[in-house]
């Protein structure tokens, strides 16, 4: 069988894939890029929640992703227009950015109230929306590099590296919810359970009032860095 040897790389200036759709973003994410846009005057930046659970004990439900609006130009708001850079690049760069075009098709939760357990499963694709892929990859390289992860990492290992801290990110979400679970301080259900009238508070903020030794640090190391040199 032929092996996909071509490496992946983004071509200069393009900023196609910040003009495609909303971004989906880690709670904690959402927080950082706020925090970015006041130092960087962005002022078009603004959230949807994506994919939300109910806490029934407490009546809120949990925002476990967000969407990162297109502005009224129709790309992100970081996105430079002028020569399609990216603001924060070099500062930080969400997830989901940082993994295209090897994102997930489908992302699958596991809300169980008889175990009290918080679990995921997640799909791969690569993304034919990207002009080097749809330009330089065959069907057949795709199927490749979806079925076999060893050739993926080969062909795009920086993005493949970012899909998997992704995965990390969200068990970490998913296990410290199960712990706070099975220890009595919350009560969670699926999308059957979402009470409309409930808030909707923000993943990272709401695990914090139960532990709030977590911080920004923990899920990006050095982000608080990052913030005081910005900020001086």
């Amino acid at each position: 069988m032929r092996t996909v040897v071509t490496h992946f790389k983004c071509m200069p200036n393009c900023g196609y894939c910040c003009a495609i759709s909303p971004v989906t973003v880690f709670p904690h994410e959402m927080i950082i890029l706020s925090k970015l846009a006041e130092e960087l005057n962005v002022n078009d930046l603004t959230f949807r929640p994506g994919y939300v659970i109910a806490d029934i004990k407490n009546g809120v439900r949990i925002a476990l992703s967000y969407l990162m609006q297109l502005n009224d130009k129709g790309i992100c708001p970081f996105l430079e227009p002028s020569d399609k850079t990216c603001k924060v690049h070099s500062l930080y760069k969400p997830l989901t950015c940082r993994s295209f075009p090897y994102l997930p098709r489908v992302i699958r939760y596991v809300i169980d109230p008889e175990l009290k357990l918080v679990d995921f499963t997640v799909e791969f694709v690569v993304s034919t929306l990207c002009p080097v892929i749809k330009n330089n990859y065959t069907q057949e390289d795709l199927e490749m590099m979806i079925g076999n992860i060893k050739i993926a990492v080969k062909v795009m290992p920086r993005e493949v590296a970012a899909a998997k801290e992704a995965i990390k990110v969200r068990k970490t979400y998913a296990e410290t919810l199960t712990a706070l679970w099975r220890t009595g301080y919350v009560e969670l259900r699926g999308n059957e359970g979402n009470n409309t009238n409930w808030p909707i508070v923000n993943a990272f903020e709401y695990i914090r009032q139960f532990i709030p030794h977590i911080t920004l640090d923990n899920f990006v190391p050095n982000i608080s860095q990052v913030m005081r040199r910005i900020d001086t």
